[in-house]
């Protein structure tokens, strides 16, 4: 596309010269975005595919034979495509590549320079990332109200700066939501959809499976991880919410207020609550359908129940479950599935911002720029309480609490590999939930992992295809 656009001018697509820039800088945000998205994955064994495609098809090579080199090559490529094409971008279009968004993938990519290249540019992420705030890309500011971020007219939201237009019957990311829910759970929405609950996806456990089980399952007297006896800084999803959260609770909506909660956990019951409980399947099939924060063979079914358990023992009620987008009942006339998808937004300039005072030393500074996100979280009375405190498992303002508070804020926005844990070295390194603590086939699932497992292999299709792809070193 942009090689086609290359050979006409203005005049060619009767466009004003600004106007086509603006459309070129689009293009070439979108492709850096593309490489960033896969730059963290596969690294320098990727090739720089930024040509047109010749004749005779031929591919490019992995960008350089040395894997450091070519992370060096394709990470200086996608840092000077962003500064070369962002002057004449579009401003606060949402549904579009636009100068902040330009500028925030920029900043993702200083924030992650020492994984990638082996280099510090926390300075320069920071410096990036108060022009951002500050305006200078266009006019964004935090939103008051949490549900503004997910709702149907999140467009109009003030920290919104792109997000993908969703639409049923075209490219909707509802599909995604019914991961988390059970076969009968528009009993629970009040909703007629033609989506269906998978029921393959939860929450990480905050606890484990101490104590007496209980007869729709879980254990009464079972130990949460972030508390002394494990310690974790990571995982236990619910229990690092605080518990004046006003998130921390069960999923509902109604006409005048609209939604509120973004979790299910306990006996799932009709009509948000109000109605008969909805019965499990599978092995608990006729049961009451109750989550419970726990991962575990309750039933003794296939394995009998231990104190921690790896996810592939999971009942069909195991762990709690997400509402982050609210799903609409059909009485509202809102279809869930129209309700666009979030990519960027400022609350993320100032936790990148956070980040980077918090290794320069400043934890104060810190904290104050993770508070003024939280605090819309709690009512002024609870904030009052909440905000000098660092949460349940934490004793300090320190680098663990920023990682936990990156995984509260954006918890299953996509982000936590890239954004999180490869950074603060905990992608292998970190230990939580059953790293360490459960066993299958005789084996100690290790609490720390090869860090070969940090880059990921070039898949063997890849390299049929494209003789001149070089495989990852640590898997040759």
């Amino acid at each position: 596309l942009l090689a086609d656009m290359g050979k006409l001018t203005s005049a060619d697509l009767k466009m004003t010269d600004e106007k086509l820039k603006a459309y070129e800088g689009e293009v070439r945000t979108l492709r850096a975005w593309a490489y960033y998205n896969i730059f963290e994955i596969w690294g320098g064994a990727l090739p720089l595919n930024i040509e047109p495609a010749t004749v005779d098809g031929e591919l490019p090579p992995t960008a350089d034979p040395d894997f450091d080199t070519s992370c060096k090559k394709i990470y200086n490529f996608i840092a000077t495509e962003l500064d070369d094409c962002y002057e004449g971008m579009v401003e606060n279009q949402v549904n579009r590549m636009n100068k902040a968004v330009n500028r925030i993938i920029k900043a993702r990519l200083l924030l992650n320079a020492e994984v990638f290249i082996k280099e510090s540019h926390y300075t320069e992420c920071a410096e990036l990332c108060r022009e951002i705030i500050s305006g200078k890309y266009g006019n964004y500011e935090l939103a008051k109200d949490y549900r503004d971020i997910y709702s149907i007219n999140n467009t109009e939201c003030p920290e919104v700066i792109m997000a993908f237009a969703c639409e049923d019957g075209k490219l909707n990311m509802g599909w995604m939501r019914m991961t988390f829910y059970p076969y009968n759970i528009w009993d629970y929405f009040g909703g007629t959809y033609s989506q269906s609950g998978w029921n393959c996806t939860c929450l990480v456990p905050s606890y484990d499976n101490a104590g007496t089980v209980n007869e729709l399952g879980g254990t009464q007297g079972a130990t949460c991880f972030l508390d002394a006896a494990y310690g974790d800084k990571l995982g236990a999803v619910y229990e690092r919410f605080d518990d004046r959260d006003i998130r921390k609770k069960n999923y509902n909506y109604d006409k005048k207020n609209g939604y509120s909660g973004i979790f299910l956990k306990g006996t799932i019951k009709a009509n948000y609550g109000k109605g008969e409980a909805l019965k499990a399947d599978a092995a608990r099939d006729g049961q009451d359908l109750a989550y419970v924060d726990q991962v575990g063979t309750f039933m003794n079914l296939g394995r009998n129940l231990e104190t921690v358990m790896s996810p592939r023992w999971g009942e069909t009620n195991s762990g709690l479950r997400l509402v982050k987008y609210p799903v609409y009942p059909t009485s509202a006339a809102i279809d869930f599935q129209n309700i666009d998808e979030v990519e960027f937004r400022l609350s993320e300039v100032y936790y990148m911002l956070a980040e980077c005072e918090m290794r320069a030393g400043q934890a104060d500074k810190a904290k104050e720029l993770v508070n003024e996100v939280r605090k819309r979280y709690f009512s002024a009375g609870d904030w009052a309480d909440v905000k000098d405190k660092p949460g349940r498992g934490f004793t300090a303002f320190d680098m663990d609490w920023m990682l936990s508070q990156w995984g509260v804020k954006f918890l299953n926005e996509g982000r936590r590999r890239r954004t999180d844990l490869r950074r603060f070295d905990k992608f292998t390194q970190g230990q939580w939930w059953f790293f360490g603590r459960a066993t299958d086939n005789g084996q100690l699932y290790p609490a720390k992992r090869d860090r070969k497992y940090e880059w990921y292999p070039l898949p063997a299709s890849a390299l049929l295809v494209n003789q001149g792809l070089i495989q990852n070193p640590n898997y040759k």
